[in-house]
């Protein structure tokens, strides 16, 4: 049998030339190319005409979907043009590698099942070796260093093209090994099995396209008793493939044999321009500057053209490469600007672009659906992203909706919401960027349905089930409802049901129905779930204001923070919910609770100015509850909390009624030094709540005193009492208490 190894680099265009250029001389009857074995289902269920790269294999483990490997062709790539000219020619294609199974396997354990006898001595270690000849050579890059001696150098002849590159890997072999030595082993080990089972079956002529470093290493696939043993007891996991649209950027990844390039715009140029010296190249970025209003005439491409070609002479290159453009694009075309080549970087050096598949590929069901439905809404997968306003008052725009809503509640990362519908608003703003992944995620949910639909109300009814956290469950609710999901608004409501009645926390208990009556009140709901829903809100509540007061009870001051606050919200809520007979009780709840003395200072201001603003107290009561809590026998300490929770951020009552502020006033003026001090903070913390208009008026209502008229004034206060006061007050409000 006679053998011919390629070693080629991956994603070359050069090693694509040559590796054409070497079949057509060679013209095997059997083709061998580095990859999995698995990897020929793909490969045989398509015909590879039909494909448009760049395009990429995804193998996935069947167990764990997150243990993948994603095996990319460029049009560029040697391995693709190795099967597209089997396929053309007839000529049976074998893949060679560490089958999937053991590698998935292994990547998902990292663990090795096998080890190299301690005894055998290794050559020296070092990831990548071809940097230490490219070091020899002056270059900090071995990606450059081999771009251009094997990609861009072109030889005479295929044959001494490859016969070179052996060369240079086997005495790279002979003085240096890599890290992941017993790796690369048990794959070579595996390749060279492929070429025993090709003499087996008696091919003549036989051609293995391989990666450069594997190839001396394969010039005898006879097999040592170690190396036998090296692939024996490897572990073992199921795997599937599929075929998957790929991008010009993402094939700087390096997954499976997909060496990462950072210049694909560029590597297509070559392979479709193959004798261009430089000059096809910058016709296109004058083009591209042209479109930016940056004014590019011949000239500037004459000249930038001769710059790069001697730039390339100098350097003992046949022609100019990307490295000598850019450096004469600069110079020329940029006039010195390095940003300026940031203009062509996206749009031609990358170039992004994106592959297609064709549609009768077998795939999963829910993988059919996702397609068939992003063609119905005019939704095509792009790698840019792309942004999306669409009108819920419209059935498309609403079907739109609920599609990408259902994507989101399977976890599938395409589409991003930006801005949501809100009250007097009929509109949602979507990002959409297509990545490999995202075609990942939709294989793991296939499990869950056959279409999208189905697949995201099994997963949410899945998640409800598991979950035991009631606003988590009531998130749920709100994504159902979105995303139009009826049958499973019952089963949420449900779990909220028996969450809610197994929780005795008030805490839990306000921060869940305040969600559930925005819900009830905004959400488009049918009309037995809009019922449900409600009956479940006044079981809520109902349980809420029985044991408000228990909850209450001697609360510290960070905990009696938290109920105020949310007393305050829910208080504000409910008048959304327009229920008078909750309301009512509501109320009643709160007069209990703002008189019993085991309640905090702070929560009991909040009650008597919910209790007032709701006109359940007058305001004669409210001004003695006033009084006695900012009286001189307190701490001034609690008065301040009595106070912050009764202004709560709002200056009007302050402002409007006279007595409110003339009581606040005095009780200020009764306190000495040392304990207005120590209350300013506080102080300062309830009135910089307020509008900045609010605080001027303030202070300009400090300025003036207390009015003659105001009845409280001791009769025997001598005049200095309004200037003492005044002086006290302004004190307070000169950049601190009523600091903009």
């Amino acid at each position: 049998m006679e053998v011919e190894i390629l070693g080629i680099r991956h994603h070359g265009v050069g090693s694509a030339i040559n590796t054409i250029q070497m079949l057509n001389q060679f013209q095997p009857d059997h083709i061998i190319i580095e990859g999995p074995a698995e990897l020929m289902k793909s490969i045989d269920e398509v015909d590879l005409q039909e494909i448009t790269p760049p395009i990429a294999i995804l193998a996935y483990d069947t167990k764990d979907l997150s243990n993948s490997l994603f095996y990319p062709f460029a049009i560029y790539s040697p391995e693709w043009q190795g099967l597209l000219y089997a396929k053309k020619h007839n000529i049976s294609i074998q893949m060679a590698d560490m089958p999937l199974k053991h590698t998935l396997a292994l990547q998902k354990s990292n663990t090795r099942q096998c080890t190299i006898d301690e005894n055998k001595a290794l050559p020296f270690m070092h990831d990548t070796p071809l940097e230490e000849i490219a070091k020899l050579e002056g270059y900090d890059d071995a990606d450059i260093w081999w771009q251009k001696h094997f990609e861009e150098s072109y030889y005479s002849n295929a044959k001494e093209h490859f016969d070179t590159i052996i060369k240079v890997m086997k005495a790279l072999r002979e003085h240096y090994t890599t890290s992941n030595h017993l790796l690369h082993t048990q794959r070579e080990t595996f390749m060279k099995l492929a070429l025993q089972e090709a003499k087996r079956t008696q091919k003549q002529k036989v051609a293995f396209i391989c990666g450069a470093w594997h190839a001396p290493a394969l010039l005898s696939y006879r097999l040592s008793k170690e190396e036998k043993a090296m692939i024996k007891g490897l572990p073992k996991t199921t795997v599937e493939t599929s075929w998957i649209p790929w991008t010009n950027t993402r094939l700087s990844w390096r997954s499976g044999y997909g060496a990462g390039i950072n210049a694909p715009g560029w590597y297509e140029h070559l392979w479709h321009n193959q004798n261009d010296d430089g000059k096809k190249w910058l016709v296109k970025v004058s083009n591209i500057f042209r479109k930016k209003d940056i004014d590019i005439s011949t000239a500037h491409i004459i000249e930038s053209y001769h710059l790069a070609n001697a730039l390339a002479n100098m350097r003992g290159m046949k022609r100019a490469t990307l490295e000598e453009l850019n450096e004469a694009i600069i110079s020329v075309m940029c006039m010195g600007d390095n940003i300026l080549l940031d203009f062509i970087t996206q749009d031609l050096i990358i170039n992004k672009s994106m592959g297609k598949i064709p549609s009768n590929i077998s795939k999963l069901p829910i993988q059919k659906d996702f397609e068939q439905k992003i063609k119905t809404y005019r939704l095509p997968l792009r790698e840019d992203l792309k942004s999306y306003t669409l009108d819920l008052r419209t059935p498309r725009g609403l079907e739109k909706s609920t599609f990408l809503h259902r994507l989101n509640i399977l976890q599938i990362q395409w589409a991003t919401l930006i801005k949501s519908n809100s009250k007097g608003t009929f509109k949602e703003i979507w990002q959409c960027a297509w990545e490999p992944t995202v075609e990942l995620q939709i294989i793991d949910k296939g499990i869950y349905g056959n279409t999208i639909e189905s697949g995201a109300k099994n997963f949410i009814n899945q998640q409800t089930k598991n979950s035991q956290n009631l606003l988590e469950v009531i998130k749920l609710l709100e994504n159902a409802i979105v995303a139009k999901l009826n049958d499973s608004i019952d089963v949420i409501i449900n779990q909220i049901d028996r969450l809610s009645t197994q929780s005795y926390e008030v805490n839990l208990l306000i921060k869940s129905v305040i969600p559930l009556i925005h819900i009830a009140r905004y959400s488009d709901v049918r009309q037995s779930n809009e019922v449900r829903l409600e009956v479940l809100i006044e079981n809520i509540l109902h349980k809420i204001i029985a044991s408000l007061s228990s909850a209450c009870y001697r609360l510290d001051y960070d905990n009696s923070k938290e109920m105020f606050e949310l007393i305050s919200l829910l208080n504000e809520t409910l008048h959304i919910l327009n229920n008078p007979d909750i309301t009512n009780s509501w109320l009643v709840s709160l007069k209990e609770l703002s008189q019993l003395d085991s309640v905090s200072y702070l929560i009991q201001g909040s009650c008597y100015r919910i209790l007032l603003d709701a006109k359940y107290y007058l305001i004669d009561e409210v001004s003695n509850a006033l009084s006695s809590a900012l009286s001189s026998s307190n701490d001034p300490e609690l008065s301040a909390y009595w106070l912050e929770g009764f202004l709560k951020g709002s200056a009007t009552l302050l402002l409007l009624d006279d007595d409110v502020w003339s009581i606040i006033y005095q009780w200020i003026e009764s306190l000495d030094s040392d304990s207005f001090d120590e209350i300013l903070p506080l102080l300062r913390r309830t009135f910089c709540k307020f509008s900045i208009e609010d605080r001027a008026k303030i202070g300009v209502k400090v300025k003036q005193g207390l009015q003659p008229t105001f009845d409280t004034i001791n009769s025997n206060k001598n005049l200095d009492f309004d200037t003492k006061l005044a002086q006290k007050a302004i004190k307070a409000t000169q950049g601190r208490l009523y600091a903009k």
